[in-house]
């Protein structure tokens, strides 16, 4: 195939002036060549719409390393060796594209712009006739008929009946488009996916169809380089190469002097014209030199007129002064050296500017916001008041000078900086002095209303715990005065306990204050919470003011949205100076009240609940004005502050805490008192304890009569009627004080509540180890432990198991409102923490309830186990000892017809029992009089009930043991046997005990059992221990004995 394709290019190429001889058969098919044109045309024209430079060049090996499989290290190297040599080409290529575009770059230059075609139409017209003529001359030759070599004249045979020309145009069309796409590969088509196997079966087929395209391929090449021939393409570009040059040499020629005349023209015409622009320009930039000139000495005579209004504190027209100044800098003089002086000393005034009115800022708002109090605060103005009083939004001192330092502050965009530091920080260095003096001469307002006995506006109300704190700083003060010299007395109120501890030591403030009465204080407390309620009134009244001035500077400057987009008002740093101002405020409040935490440990309830309220009301009211400066502020967007309450309150609970602590260390000693001093013994119900216990329960209260002070011999709780003992009813006076406690402190529930349960627990640990546990007598409170008292004791842990209940669901319904729902004084010092421990704590009492209940429990048990232990007691003698022997018939009577009477009533009978079972006897019936008068009949029956079941079991496990039945006393007939002498003593029992009502149903089913037993031991093979039928039903006819179940 390479050797015909050759020959036909060596054919095609020879000589251009002879022509090639053709074959046998050429002739015709050169004719068919030229019918076929269009379908080659059509062909062609689909190859060139289709086909991509990808799928021309396509190499099916790969590209760099991956292009084949390399069977060793040399060939590797001899892949990176092709690699290195294609990148070297590549790079000679591209500077040799870059040179010939430099070339064409300056030949574009000199030759200047390439004509169009129309500018060449005179040229065609001089040789239009002679291109007729040649034109017909070559169509001429193009129509002999070329040879062919006899190797290609068979090729194009075959194709005379046109047939074999059509398939190879519809060949050419049967590609697929998949091989023109610009991302075709060749590796990727189906023949390079199927099995070698496949490829090498279809091996012949392939290359006899890849051999038939080839061929339509080298003829197809072939027909086009002889058609150029037969054209003489080649001879005429050749031939016409030299005619073109000499052409271009003479149009470079023309043009070369057409440029220079128009040089030349250029120069005469434009001369004067350029004259006339220069001279104008250099008019123009004279103007602006003078006008420069005269901008520059404006800005050097401004600069003493800015000092002189600075001095003069005129800062507005000072500030537009500069403003235009610098505006004048910065846009006629930017740039000179000259006015560069002129620039420094303007931004120096700008600074001293900027530092005058930002001290003048801060020194006006710190008196505005920090001015002295008004007579509503002051100690004389109310001295009695409980609460504080929201100020009414006051004017603010030098409210006018204000707006004017803002708008400047403002302009110069330096407000958010001066209030986030430089305001802040001088606000509370001046705020710790406020204070200071403020304390100072409000205790010494206290020391003149107060008499140097002590309370003057309070009278006794503080009580002795007052009364002892009081004396307590008095001692301290005492001391104080004693180490100076000449002083013979101690100093014992707080202005002179002032003047000894001096003006400046804040020991000496504190010890003024612990020289306070109650009331004094409170009315100090509440001076200084109306003195917080006016800063923080007047801190509203100026951010108000501040913001006015800011929003009505950016509606001037129409930039109040560009503003609030790029956060540039002062919002956030005025509600962020607010809390940090109350933070402060109030945390130096809380230090004067933590001085005087010794005193108020020692506070009644009552008195502390007064301080509470106030400090609450006060607090709260501080709230909502901190609320209401956020809602002027910032409207309804969201702002996520701090809470300035959480110091002080922190304080309160903490002393209350305190206060608690201390009541219930009081409580618990006592309850311990009175616990020691116990003998459990039944005491007398006042009538108060009624009132207490309703108070206790949470229900309502009758009107108590004065001078009702009578007794009564039961506690009611529900209906239910309990001895009592004197702990007990101060156990009901004890946590009756808890609950009335929790109302007061409703700031903190869960630590009186969790006390509460604490005392419960430790009643009932006390008791159980007082009373089970042998305590009360190795204390030599009680000599022994008797019935009475376990009675009484299980009378009291039954009286407080039925108490729990209620009182759990007392204090359930009183904090089970919503936090909104509770007193004012409070409901923001519930938080829902509390809330859920308090309901927890709830909770607990019924777990507390449950263990008094099994104490009671423990109790009955033990009163159980002191009957067992005097049947075993006895029973040691009555089953371990024989009978007395019967020496007479008295117990003829009971067999015989006499045992009856006429009416049907049982005779008397003498059943010989032992003698064993009267002490038995005795201590039943004792034990039932006892309980029946301290427990109910229910509780008795239990006790019974349970100690007779276990007696019926020891009876039974004694018959199992050996029994000795001599003779005498036993013998074997009826009556007389050892089972019918202990049915006789079972007998005995029913008619002892029988009159015992109480415990009758217990009693006759320890009857029942004692007889079944005994039937069911006394073996009937042995006389003397026999259990005779007739014995049981004589006992069972006289009643003696129950019948059987």
């Amino acid at each position: 195939l390479k050797l015909n394709s050759s020959t036909m290019l060596t054919e095609a190429l020879g000589n251009g002036s002879a022509s090639p001889t053709l074959g046998v058969g050429g002739a015709s098919a050169m004719t068919h060549t030229a019918s076929t044109k269009g379908h080659w045309a059509a062909v062609y024209d689909e190859l060139r719409s289709h086909q991509s430079l990808s799928s021309v060049v396509n190499d099916p090996r790969g590209k760099g390393l991956l292009r084949s499989k390399w069977e060793g290290m040399s060939d590797l190297w001899e892949a990176v060796g092709e690699i290195v040599e294609e990148i070297g080409e590549a790079r000679e290529s591209e500077a040799q594209e870059s040179v010939d575009a430099a070339v064409i770059a300056r030949t574009d230059e000199l030759v200047g712009t390439i004509p169009d075609l129309p500018d060449f139409q005179p040229y065609l017209d001089t040789f239009a006739d002679l291109w007729d003529i040649y034109y017909k001359s070559m169509k001429g030759k193009s129509r002999k008929p070329s040879k062919l070599s006899h190797g290609h004249a068979h090729i194009l045979a075959r194709r005379d009946d046109g047939s074999e020309d059509v398939a190879a145009c519809d060949a050419h069309r049967s590609v697929p488009h998949e091989f023109f796409s610009s991302d075709f590969k060749l590796e990727h088509h189906q023949m390079f996916k199927q099995s070698l196997q496949t490829s090498i079966d279809q091996q012949e087929e392939l290359n006899s169809e890849l051999t038939g395209y080839l061929d339509l391929i080298e003829v197809s090449l072939f027909e086009q380089i002889q058609q150029a021939q037969r054209d003489q393409v080649f001879d005429s570009l050749a031939n016409m190469n030299q005619p073109l040059q000499e052409d271009l040499r003479s149009t470079l020629g023309v043009l070369k002097t057409l440029r220079g005349q128009l040089r030349s023209v250029q120069k005469r015409q434009l001369r004067n014209g350029l004259a006339v622009g220069r001279l104008a320009r250099r008019k123009r930039r004279t103007d602006e030199v003078l006008q420069r000139l005269d901008c520059l000495a404006h800005v050097q005579q401004s600069q003493p007129s800015i000092q002189m209004l600075l001095q003069g504190q005129d800062y507005i027209t000072a500030l537009d002064l500069l403003e235009t100044t610098t505006a004048a800098l910065e846009s006629n003089l930017k740039g000179l050296t000259s006015a560069r002086p002129s620039s420094t000393r303007l931004v120096s005034l700008l600074g001293t500017f900027d530092r005058s009115v930002e001290a003048d800022f801060v020194h006006n708002c710190t008196e505005a916001i920090l001015s002295g109090p008004t007579s509503s605060s002051t100690l004389a103005a109310s001295p009695s008041a409980t609460t504080v009083v929201t100020p009414v939004p006051p004017e603010l001192k030098g409210a006018e000078r204000l707006k004017r330092l803002c708008w400047c502050l403002g302009r110069r965009e330096l407000l958010r900086p001066t209030l986030s530091a430089t305001l802040r920080d001088v606000l509370l260095s001046q705020l710790k002095k406020v204070l200071k003096t403020r304390a100072r001469t409000l205790l010494e307002e206290s020391g003149e209303t107060e008499s140097p006995g002590g309370n003057a506006g309070g009278g006794d109300a503080s009580g002795p715990a007052a009364a002892s704190g009081s004396g307590e700083a008095g001692e301290n003060a005492a001391e104080e005065g004693n180490a100076a010299p000449g002083s013979s007395e101690a100093a014992t109120t707080p202005a002179a306990t002032l003047q000894k501890t001096g003006t400046d030591g804040a020991t000496g403030m504190s010890a003024a204050l612990c020289a306070l009465s109650f009331d004094g204080f409170l009315a100090f407390w509440r001076a200084m919470l109306q003195d917080c309620l006016e800063v923080a009134a007047r801190f509203c009244e100026y951010a108000a003011l501040v913001q006015g001035v800011v929003g009505s500077l950016m509606e001037g400057t129409g930039s109040r949205q560009k503003g609030r987009d790029q956060q540039l008002g002062p919002e956030s740093e005025l509600l962020r100076l607010f809390e940090i101002l109350m933070n402060s405020y109030l945390q130096k409040v809380g230090v004067l009240l933590q001085a005087r935490q010794a005193e108020h440990r020692t506070l009644r309830a009552d008195e502390w609940n007064k301080l509470l309220k106030l400090s609450y009301d006060g607090l709260d009211k501080v709230r909502g004005l901190q609320d209401q400066c956020r809602q002027l502020l910032l409207g309804s967007e969201s702002y996520s502050g701090t809470d300035v309450r959480s110091g002080v309150r922190a304080i309160l609970y903490s002393q209350t805490k305190h206060i608690v602590d201390e009541f219930d260390k009081l409580c618990i000693e006592r309850m311990e008192c009175a616990l020691e001093q116990e003998r459990w013994e039944r005491t007398d119900v006042p009538s108060q304890y009624k009132t207490i216990l309703e108070q206790l329960l949470g229900k309502e209260q009758p009107i108590e009569l004065e001078g009702d002070q009578g007794v009564e011999r039961f506690l009611h709780v529900e209906g239910v009627h309990f001895l009592v003992v004197p702990a007990a009813l101060t156990l009901v006076q004890l946590l009756n004080d808890y609950v009335q406690l929790c109302r007061k402190f409703q700031s903190m529930p869960e630590v009186v509540i969790q006390r509460m349960c604490n005392m419960l627990k430790l009643f009932n640990g006390k008791t159980h180890q007082l009373v089970l546990g042998g305590q009360a007598v190795s204390q030599q409170t009680l000599r022994k432990i008797t019935a009475s008292n376990l009675a009484l004791c299980s009378q009291c842990c039954g009286l407080v198991a039925q108490i729990l209940p209620n009182l759990q669901s007392h204090l359930k319904a009183m904090f089970s409102v919503e936090v909104g729902q509770l007193p004012a004084s409070v409901g923001s010092a519930v938080s829902s923490t509390a809330r859920n421990t308090v309901t927890l704590l709830v909770g607990d009492l019924a777990k507390i309830a449950t263990e008094y209940s099994d104490h009671r429990t423990a109790l009955f048990g033990k009163l159980s186990d002191l009957l067992q232990e005097r049947y075993q007691f006895h029973a040691k003698k009555w089953l371990g000892t024989p009978h007395a022997e019967i020496k007479d018939d008295s117990d003829a009577t009971l067999f015989g017809e006499g045992a009856i009477a006429s009416d049907g009533s049982a005779q008397s009978v003498n059943l010989n029992p032992h003698e064993a079972l009267d002490g038995f006897v005795k201590d039943i019936t004792n034990m039932y009089r006892v309980l029946l008068r301290n427990l109910t009949n229910d509780s008795v029956r239990k006790i019974f009930a349970k100690a007779f079941d276990e007696i019926a079991l020891k009876f039974d496990q004694r018959l199992c043991q050996e029994l000795t039945a001599a003779s005498p006393p036993y013998e074997d007939r009826l009556g007389r046997s050892l089972g019918d002498r202990l049915a006789l003593d079972i007998g005995f029992l029913q008619e002892q005990l029988e009159k015992l009502s109480g415990i009758s149903t217990p009693l006759q089913r320890l009857l029942v059992d004692l007889v079944s037993h005994l039937r069911a031991r006394m073996a009937a093979d042995d006389p003397l221990r026999a259990l005779h039928p007739g014995t049981l039903e004589a006992l069972q006819r006289l009643g003696r004995l129950p019948l059987p179940r």
